[in-house]
């Protein structure tokens, strides 16, 4: 059995262990210019333009298309190479880019 000062300390110790990235690492990859979709298909509207090699965190797939969050002029969206935590999913602009279109970085 564990000592009141033992248990804290275990505790501390777990909540100190910071959650894995939830969303991986990835680049916008292809032509000079990249269309973010509204919706997984390429008939849905274009919200808006990525670079080719701009940072971007993927976080759903659906039948070829990525869910993608990323920075923009407007959205801070401070993730890392290693990836981006959920906490932080809404300061980042969103939208679905085909998967021949994205490089994943991480895992």
């Amino acid at each position: 059995m564990l000592s009141m000062t033992s248990a804290l300390a275990l505790a501390m110790q777990t909540a100190a262990v910071p959650a894995p990235p939830a969303c991986p690492a990835g680049l916008a990859a292809g032509s000079a210019r990249i269309w973010v979709y509204s919706a997984p298909s390429a008939g849905a509207r274009k919200t808006a333009k990525l670079r080719s090699g701009s940072p971007l965190f993927i976080c759903n797939a659906k039948a070829g298309w990525l869910y993608v969050l990323y920075r923009d002029r407007r959205h801070s969206c401070p993730g890392t190479a290693a990836g981006l935590d959920l906490r932080y999913t809404s300061t980042c602009a969103s939208g679905w880019l085909p998967r021949h279109r994205v490089a994943i970085v991480s895992r």
